[in-house]
């Protein structure tokens, strides 16, 4: 089998093991539907804010992992940076657009840094140090958006290969736009204004017109 028919196998079983919706089905198993409780979201947040830590020490892992297996088999079997870069965006991408559920699932933070652990570590160091920045300051949001900025200027500056710096735009361009869904929708029924409604969903991940409590982002 030539490069490019691994490479597009790889692909596109990065993309399907991505996005097997790992929240739900834990959601499932401990009697929830994720789809119909808290913020409607699959993943880790969502079963962690409605089913409890348990769980969610499950699944986090779990997604994690989705995004390290198609880069370490991209890595193995074709030992092309291009398409190990190429598969850990597909992962991202299948998590937050599956096609198992119309194309509507979670964030991709966990299965993104997944993909990252097996990239270049000094990226994934910074992308743990930011997540831990963003929990110690209340603002865990804030912090995982913090470490996607970051992370492509990081690999750049610590060497990376070019295809991984590259790639890892477009898991911020997914971490927004996962921030970003349905967000024209519920707009239509939020009090507050456009650029104020805008800047809470892509910064603290919160939803149109919903109140602030204590501290920003806490």
């Amino acid at each position: 089998m030539n490069l490019y028919a691994q490479a597009a196998l790889i692909l596109v079983g990065a993309y399907l093991l991505g996005g097997i919706p790992t929240g739900w089905l834990m959601g499932r198993v401990v009697g929830i539907d994720l789809r119909r409780v808290g913020t409607g979201k699959i993943g880790t947040s969502n079963l962690f804010r409605n089913a409890g830590w348990a769980p969610a020490a499950i699944v986090g892992p779990v997604q994690f992992v989705q995004g390290l297996l198609p880069v370490l088999a991209a890595q193995r079997l074709t030992g092309d940076t291009l398409v190990a870069a190429g598969a850990g965006l597909c992962a991202v991408i299948g998590n937050g657009w599956p096609a198992y559920f119309r194309y509507n699932g979670g964030r991709g933070v966990a299965t993104a840094t997944g993909a990252v652990g097996l990239w270049w570590w000094p990226g994934f160091v910074f992308l743990l140090a930011a997540y831990l920045a963003g929990w110690l300051g209340r603002k865990i949001p804030v912090g995982v958006l913090g470490g996607f900025i970051g992370l492509p200027v990081v690999l750049w500056l610590s060497g990376s290969p070019g295809p991984y710096a590259i790639a890892a735009v477009g898991l911020l361009i997914c971490i927004c736009l996962r921030r970003l869904e349905g967000y024209a929708d519920e707009r239509k029924g939020s009090p507050r204004a456009p650029a104020d409604g805008l800047w809470e969903r892509i910064v603290y991940d919160r939803q149109p017109g919903q109140r602030l409590v204590g501290p920003r982002g806490s």
